[in-house]
């Protein structure tokens, strides 16, 4: 399970994907890493939810699987908006809102940086979970994997330094994702298990 989460983690971080994100959304390479790892908690609870959601499954592994054959470089900026409306809900502003609090950059810009970020995320889930031929559950089940706490405690040595997700609170905590049902503790564990991960990938 944890290789399978680092593997998702990995693509998506990959220096072609911040490369291209920064390039779409006019920001710097440093800029796209700090947005990501504060944002990508959040993303990925939403993406979480909307997998194991009983209305949003099929909708999400036809999204995904639908993405998963995106040319390499080539991002809607107006799709990726949609997305994140999907994966945040109600919350989007105020994730946006903390996000550019926590890594320092304005709030104009990482919107432009999450909209590019998100058609990559659905990318990355296809292409890692082979979604074509997936059920929702198996997608549902290695996402939970994703945002597992005990994928937190195996990686939790990782960073050197303190980070602010780590101290168990992510940027927009107060709302919920568009179809995220009440939080359980494998959800609350969210921030510290991917913020580990992705401390290690964006040094």
């Amino acid at each position: 399970m944890a290789d399978a989460a680092s593997s998702i983690l990995s693509a998506l971080v990959s220096s072609a994907n911040i490369k291209n994100i920064g390039k779409e959304a006019g920001a710097s390479t440093a800029d796209v890493k700090k947005v990501l790892t504060s944002a990508l908690p959040s993303l990925l609870q939403g993406a979480n939810a909307q997998a194991s959601g009983a209305s949003t499954a099929a909708g999400f592994l036809q999204a995904i699987s639908s993405h998963a054959s995106d040319k390499a470089g080539t991002i809607d900026l107006s799709d990726g908006a949609k997305i994140l409306s999907h994966l945040l809900g109600s919350g989007m502003t105020g994730t946006t809102n903390a996000v550019a609090k926590e890594s320092g950059v304005d709030k104009a810009k990482v919107s432009s940086i999450l909209a590019a970020a998100a058609p990559i995320l659905l990318s990355v889930l296809g292409q890692q979970t082979n979604a074509s031929s997936s059920s929702s559950n198996a997608v549902a089940a290695l996402l939970g994997s994703v945002v597992s706490n005990n994928m937190g405690s195996i990686l939790s040595g990782l960073l050197g330094g303190g980070s602010p997700a780590q101290s168990g609170s992510k940027p927009g905590s107060s709302s919920k994702p568009g179809s995220a049902k009440p939080g359980s503790g494998k959800k609350q564990d969210l921030a510290g298990a991917a913020v580990n991960i992705l401390g290690s990938l964006l040094k």
